[in-house]
């Protein structure tokens, strides 16, 4: 029998509180590997014991961001080795995420004779109204071009690029795709189309807001592009990227990117997992908002039962803007209650604002976006 992690796995991301003790700046973590029950194994030097779950279980040390985890059968020889992650600070923080936006920069564009501020626009309004509340950081992820194509970022003003730039230290954005359709726009891209429409938005995002609102963190629309798209999205500068990791009814993952069965599920029941070979950080959203089938007197017994799933040592509340609009098919016109009710429970519950690349890269400066290839 060969020796094998069995929690944590390769590319898992442990937090202090929820995955150890932390003491010193290191922390303790149980590590758990099924090996032969006659084996005589160590794991990071550290004899494991063989516990009532059939199980061997040491209690390991993890004192850098990436840490490499050995165990070896000390009779036999042979070893086996993952690398596990340790998001110092990251515990108990939530993250505000906006997609599909596109229309309140139509708006603003259509008042730009009127308009003296940003927060003019409703919908940005709201936005502003919950970070003055509750100091949260607010991330929308952009589209190019509306549904009707009348409207593009290349045709919004630079006159509030100061102002874009002032509020940087709470409200970022970051491509999110060209446009609300074609669904799955990137399911089978090609690199160069992803990093060519990427490109598009980016420029436009950072010729009328600055490059101080970009974000190293993005979603993808539908997150369900290939391999190469996927690495397409992290040449981009974006360094993690979110998904749902579910499945279809047929038992395919959907909104899963380019993982297959095994590592969708498992992204599943994580806050994070990390590719290691591709080196692209998966988030996991946690709950959709506007989602329908749910009423606003919902949204706290979801959060509720989200709590209490072993993982959710991070939330990531996800809108869409469309659904603040009259309009649309299907507007909600408790949105704004919707986006305060996600943000309070956190509140409550003792989560705080936080963007993920302050706690979730090696180094400090992997937290500012740049692109990483040209």
């Amino acid at each position: 029998m060969s020796i094998e992690f069995i929690k944590p796995i390769n590319g898992d991301v442990l937090f202090e509180v929820a995955d150890g003790e932390l003491a010193h700046g290191v922390l303790y973590a149980d590590i758990c590997v099924m090996a032969n029950p006659e084996s005589n194994i160590t794991i990071n030097g550290v004899n494991a014991q063989i516990c009532d779950d059939g199980f061997f279980h040491a209690r390991v040390g993890l004192d850098g961001y990436r840490n490499t985890v050995t165990a070896v059968d000390e009779t036999t020889g042979e070893t086996s080795t993952i690398t596990l992650f340790f998001f110092k600070g990251g515990y108990k923080t939530y993250r505000m995420g906006v997609d599909d936006v596109i229309r309140c920069f139509e708006n603003i564009y259509n008042h730009r004779d009127e308009y003296t501020s940003i927060f003019d626009d409703p919908f940005l309004k709201v936005y502003k109204d919950v970070h003055d509340a509750y100091g949260t950081h607010v991330h929308m992820h952009i589209y190019y071009e509306t549904v009707d194509g009348k409207f593009n970022l290349s045709m919004f003003p630079d006159k509030y690029k100061d102002e874009f730039k002032a509020n940087s230290d709470w409200l970022r954005f970051s491509f999110h795709s060209l446009a609300d359709q074609p669904a799955s726009p990137y399911k089978n891209a090609t690199y160069e189309q992803v990093i060519r429409e990427g490109e598009l938005v980016e420029r436009e995002i950072i010729r009328f807001a600055g490059a101080e609102v970009m974000d190293s963190v993005t979603s993808q629309h539908w997150a369900d592009s290939n391999l190469e798209g996927t690495r397409a999205f992290r040449d981009l500068g974006f360094k993690v990227i979110d998904g749902y990791f579910i499945f279809d009814d047929e038992g395919n993952p959907m909104v899963s990117y380019y993982l297959n069965a095994d590592q969708a599920r498992h992204a599943h029941e994580r806050d994070f997992w990390v590719d290691t070979e591709e080196d692209i950080i998966f988030v996991k959203d946690d709950i959709i908002l506007n989602e329908p089938f749910y009423s606003l007197e919902d949204i706290d017994a979801e959060l509720d039962k989200l709590k209490m799933a072993e993982d959710h040592c991070f939330m990531y509340l996800l809108i869409h803007e469309q659904y603040f609009y009259e309009d649309f098919e299907v507007y909600e016109p408790d949105y704004r209650e919707r986006v305060f009710r996600g943000v309070e429970w956190c509140v409550k519950n003792g989560y705080r604002s936080s963007w993920i690349g302050d706690f979730a890269f090696e180094n400090k400066g992997d937290n500012i976006w740049q692109r990483t290839k040209k």
